[in-house]
């Protein structure tokens, strides 16, 4: 049998998806001559199999035997990609562009290797460089669009999309980019109806599912959200983002076991994980289980130091345990690495109240509500502070503050009427007790 004969057997074989069959036939072809085509193709045999390292050498040697290979370059090219090995990637990309300028899937692949780097302007003139060569190359378009997202520029990633799906109505990494960025425009129903298409066509891809998942949440359709997790993670067990989202759900529901078991999920499969550390705390939290929940804040923090809801969370176990100084230390901590966290400055007014230092607490009260002005439990808080320092009259105008905010906040009419019996208003503090009856 001639050797074209046989890289043909190798090559059919190979379109098949039969890697194993089309390695022997290449084998064969290399034994009769060592051809650059026979070493090749069969490096491209093992590239699909994923044995990166063993294609590797086989595209050597086909560009030992012949250095002009363009192609030769740009599959040696995506096998460094593979590897991880940027800089030789783009080397060979290259060497390929010079070899054969109109090459687009060589400026794609360029392109996809400046974005790892970091260097977005450089890949988004590589998709330019592609598209000029072949307008019709969807994969450029997808690639462009997704390099816009990392520059901000969602308008214009969702022009490249939408571009890509009409070339390729079929096209379904299209839809899913389309569909995430959308969620981020705030496009929910626009992002679903994108997720519902990508699915239609590809119906056992998990990643899919899971960004279903995002919009049945932000939706509050808690029950879409958890089957469609549960339909992630039947297809792919190892997401560990899934199981952590699915937690949250369950804790948003009152079900703290299984949440506490998604977490534990999530850490089993990501032991450095912080935010499952965290969200597992705030479970035993829920649960008046503080022991526990201190010591996942704990491993939180250890993986991520400056995880400022992490010592505000601890902090608030800490003050029910009646351990008020490590309290008060966690929160000045949670302050310090976020300035911006309203809760922490709460927290710490309560435990400067629980210490007598009332203008202090009165101080964090300010600052918690100059970063959020709508929170009533805040002017709740602030309120009782003014009302046991004896300044009725503010400490009502406060409580005041709070039932407009939320007039179902039964804490509040039961401060107002304190208040209002301190400073004679008798009626008024019966009025506020019956409320506070109705409300309860």
């Amino acid at each position: 049998m001639s050797l074209q004969n046989i890289l043909n057997q190798g090559l059919a074989n190979v379109k098949k998806g039969d890697y194993a069959a089309a390695i022997d036939k290449f084998d064969q072809a290399i034994k009769l001559e060592s051809n650059y085509a026979a070493y090749y193709n069969r490096g491209q045999a093992y590239y699909y199999l994923g044995e990166y390292k063993t294609a590797l050498i086989d595209f050597n040697y086909a560009l030992q035997l012949n250095p002009l290979f363009a192609n030769g370059y740009l599959s040696r090219g995506l096998v460094y990609f593979d590897l991880e090995a940027l800089e030789e990637a783009i080397a060979d990309f290259n060497r390929a562009i010079n070899l054969n300028p109109q090459l687009s899937i060589a400026y794609i692949s360029r392109g996809l290797s400046q974005v790892y780097l970091g260097e977005i302007a450089a890949a988004i003139a590589d998709y330019n460089q592609a598209l000029s060569i072949d307008p019709l190359e969807v994969q450029a378009y997808n690639n462009r669009g997704m390099a816009l997202c990392y520059l901000g520029d969602f308008s214009g990633a969702i022009v490249d999309f939408d571009q890509a799906i009409q070339i390729d109505t079929t096209f379904v990494e299209a839809y899913n980019n389309r569909g995430n960025v959308r969620l981020q425009l705030g496009d929910r129903a626009g992002a679903m109806a994108d997720f519902r298409k990508a699915l239609e066509l590809a119906p056992d891809l998990a990643t899919i599912y899971y960004n279903r998942a995002l919009v049945q949440h932000e939706n509050g359709d808690k029950s879409g959200a958890i089957a469609d997790y549960n339909q992630s993670l039947n297809i792919n067990i190892t997401n560990a983002e899934a199981y952590n989202n699915r937690g949250n759900i369950c804790t948003l529901k009152g079900e703290y076991q299984a949440a506490i078991e998604n977490y534990t999920q999530a850490i089993k499969i990501n032991p450095q994980k912080a935010n499952a550390y965290y969200n597992r705390g705030l479970a035993h939290y829920y649960q008046k289980d503080f022991a526990k929940a201190i010591a996942d804040f704990n491993q939180a923090i250890t993986y991520k130091p400056d995880y400022a809801e992490a010592y505000n969370n601890r902090g608030l176990a800490f003050r029910v345990q009646g351990n008020i100084q490590k309290a008060l230390e966690d929160f000045n901590q949670a302050i310090k690495q976020n300035s911006q966290l309203a809760e922490a400055y709460v927290s710490r007014g309560l435990v400067r109240a629980d210490l007598g230092d009332k203008q202090g607490a009165i101080k964090d009260f300010n600052q918690a509500l100059e970063l959020n002005p709508n929170d009533a439990k805040t002017y709740n808080n602030r309120g009782f502070v003014y009302y046991r320092l004896g300044d009725s009259r503010q400490a009502i105008a406060d409580f005041n503050q709070a039932l407009k905010l939320d007039p179902s906040l039964n804490s509040a009419y039961i401060n107002r009427g304190l208040a209002r019996f301190a400073i004679g208003d008798k009626l008024g503090a019966l009025e506020d007790v019956d409320q506070a009856l109705r409300t309860a």
